[in-house]
């Protein structure tokens, strides 16, 4: 059969919009499938929901060629605040700083709002000539044999290419039709997101509360704006969704402990249940995971945007040189590249998240007080207080 396109990505998220341009930049002939509408997303107006891009992915972004637009809705994050407030007394609270000047950096990552952040790709994407999206379609099967794999979409169109990439989320299509099982976790709590405004200047500091029901988070917006993540037992979450806007904004005005001055709601709460997730593998015949289709992770510690982009960063790289030195992009032996070289930093993050996810929030009185002592002494320790950025930082 002829080939229509060299790569289908299913999912038309950052990730897979990311791996679009970079594939697309190299003169593959790419389709990018999404049931959501892609072509509207430029008047998107910010939400609740966002990323702190760390080093590694503002480096991919700009590979894609649209960071210098991206950058444009984001704050940088200068320094990142801890602040142990297991026992809800100021007296009480254990509080350390992490500038980023410490260990040589500007700022360790910029946070922007993730459907401002698609809205930029979807529009860089839907000018290039070599990437062709499929918006309001979904995958419905695919075929994978010896020389490529036929991909049948639910607008009973046929795309038909050597290589399929999963990056459709948590319930990937890709991934259970491969017959990829997964070891998945429901951590029996839910994180409510939203966009505050507050009188007082955040001075592009993260500021990081650490309380039995989860961590409360607040994140530097542009100006006066500050992003909320803010994690709860399922329980109390669904009690707090339920709130008035004026009883959830003294509830924020609360629990951010009037550090930002008078609270207002920019944007309406969302919420999501955390869940972890891993694939216990990456590839099939003809077939690639990649982002939210091999891991989730909980937000604590704003790594699951950033491992999604390092995954098609890699992914973008294996599969270029293939193609440019004649090699069969979807055979074994390329997808075997890939997994190798994911398969560690995946791991150890996605382990490293969930034990964080767990200590962080566990109400046990010994682990308050080991995690308080663990914080004191990254407060006095210079020398491992940096030691702990820069393997927070490191890829």
């Amino acid at each position: 059969m002829s080939f229509s396109h060299d790569v289908v990505i299913a999912g038309g998220g950052s990730p897979g919009l990311t791996l679009a341009l970079l594939l697309a930049q190299a003169g593959l002939r790419v389709a990018v499938i999404d049931p959501a509408p892609l072509s509207g997303l430029k008047d998107s107006k910010p939400e609740g929901r966002t990323s702190a891009l760390m080093q590694s992915s503002i480096r991919t972004l700009e590979r894609a060629g649209i960071w210098d637009q991206a950058t444009l809705h984001g704050a940088p994050l200068e320094i990142l605040r801890i602040i142990d407030d297991s026992y809800r007394h100021r007296e009480r609270q254990i509080e350390s700083d992490f500038p980023a000047s410490d260990i040589g950096l500007e700022y360790f990552g910029v946070n922007i709002p993730n459907n401002v952040l698609r809205a930029v790709l979807a529009q860089a994407a839907s000018r290039n000539d070599n990437i062709d999206l499929h918006e309001k379609a979904a995958l419905d099967h695919f075929i994978a044999d010896d020389f490529g794999v036929t991909v049948h979409l639910t607008n009973n169109k046929q795309l038909r290419a050597r290589l399929l990439v999963g990056a459709d989320g948590r319930q990937s299509a890709v991934r259970e039709q491969s017959n990829i099982p997964s070891w998945q976790h429901q951590y029996r709590q839910t994180a409510m997101t939203c966009l505050i405004r507050h009188t007082l200047p955040h001075h592009n500091v993260s500021t990081e509360f650490h309380r039995s029901g989860g961590p409360f988070t607040l994140v530097p917006m542009p100006g006066l704006v500050s992003s909320v993540v803010w994690v709860e037992t399922d329980d109390d979450a669904e009690d707090f969704m339920k709130l008035s806007r004026q009883d959830f904004e003294r509830a924020l005005q609360d629990r951010s402990d009037n550090r930002l001055g008078r609270i207002t709601l920019e944007t309406m709460p969302q919420s999501c249940p955390l869940i972890g997730l891993r694939a216990h593998r990456l590839i099939s015949k003809r077939v690639t995971l990649a982002a939210e289709a091999a891991h989730v992770l909980s937000p604590l510690g704003a790594q699951g945007l950033n491992l999604s982009l390092r995954d098609v960063d890699t992914l973008a790289d294996i599969v270029i040189e293939s193609a440019r030195t004649g090699l069969d992009i979807g055979t074994q032996s390329v997808l075997q590249r890939y997994e190798s070289a994911r398969r560690g930093d995946i791991l150890l993050r996605s382990a490293g998240t969930d034990g964080l996810t767990r200590f962080v929030s566990h109400k046990m009185t010994p682990l308050h007080e080991l995690r308080r002592s663990g914080l004191r002494t990254l407060s006095v320790i210079e020398p491992l207080r940096h030691l702990a950025m820069q393997r927070g930082m490191a890829v």
